[in-house]
């Protein structure tokens, strides 16, 4: 007769399956679907849509052509940055909240689903979200520029129209300096780091939304966070000689560090090495949020 003792008990389906980026994937498009009918998602994302394009309305207040585009930079780099921050915490703050009141997570644990799957899932739904949010906001950008610059040609054009050879010449440097400072790439690497700034304050929101069902406190703590991380630079300058306060400050993110559009309207030079630096330092911080996340979420009984 066998010994029952000496059998081996099986494995469960979690044990057996491996990681897979393909259910992450799946997870992550339907976790964008999802958050795409949030009404919430539409409404901030109209504000900014209807923000930046009304900034070609405030930048003619504005006195010469390099000024205009110069506030119309500034307005619509301020507003993606904003809305995008607030996608990040509102989108992200009720994806697990939201799983568990439905109870639709326990159908897709019960399936051969890791827990780090399904939490990967769900920020990358996130990110999905945050890129194409970010990607509509660009382009209303890019058509206020274009129209922007199409009606400083138009005017500089006519108003030089019969004018002398000289006045000519001067016509067509100044339109050569709206096109160049229309096709700026600096404005490039201030979108590349607010896309990357969002993509930490979600991985802040996910992280704080594995221990809490609160959406009221999902979205306030990682919005202070945000707010501290902003301040953090000014609060190493004054409590330097505080080893209690560096030591939480050093938890806390800098996101002050990504905020590259007022250095850009100021004409300051800011090198790729820079935005690397910056990019590389939002990734880091990102990965490690993640997997602090996933530890707290694997523990976590549902």
């Amino acid at each position: 007769m066998t010994n029952a003792a000496a059998v081996p008990a099986p494995s469960s389906s979690h044990d057996r399956v491996g990681f897979s980026l393909n259910r992450v994937s799946v997870i992550g498009v339907n976790t964008l679907t999802e958050a795409i009918r949030q009404k919430v998602f539409i409404f901030l994302l109209l504000v900014g849509l209807v923000f930046i394009g009304s900034a070609i309305f405030f930048s003619q207040y504005s006195l010469g052509e390099q000024e205009q585009l110069k506030v119309i930079k500034d307005t619509c780099l301020g507003v993606i940055s904003v809305i995008s921050t607030l996608i990040a915490i509102v989108g992200t703050a009720q994806l697990l909240p939201s799983e568990v009141e439905n109870r639709t997570i326990y159908t897709i644990l019960a399936k051969p689903v890791r827990r780090f799957e399904f939490l990967l899932g769900k920020f990358y739904g996130s990110v999905l979200l945050l890129v194409l949010s970010m990607a509509a906001m660009c382009l209303m950008f890019g058509a206020v520029l274009w129209i922007k610059e199409q009606s400083m040609i138009r005017e500089l054009s006519q108003t030089y129209l019969g004018e002398t050879q000289a006045a000519t010449e001067q016509a067509n440097q100044q339109i050569e300096q709206v096109r160049i400072a229309v096709l700026d790439v600096n404005m490039v690497k201030a979108v590349l780091t607010d896309l990357v700034k969002a993509m930490l304050v979600a991985s802040v929101t996910l992280l704080v939304s594995t221990f809490s069902t609160s959406l009221v406190f999902n979205v306030a703590v990682p919005f202070m966070i945000y707010m501290a991380g902003m301040l953090r630079g000014t609060a190493v300058e004054m409590w330097s000689s505080h080893r209690l306060a560096m030591a939480v400050l050093a938890i806390v993110p800098d996101f002050g560090l990504f905020s590259l559009a007022d250095d850009i309207n100021l004409g300051n030079l800011v090198p790729w090495a820079h935005v690397d630096q910056v990019i590389v330092y939002g990734l880091a911080r990102m990965v490690v949020i993640v997997v602090a996340a996933h530890l707290i979420f694997s523990r976590r009984e549902i």
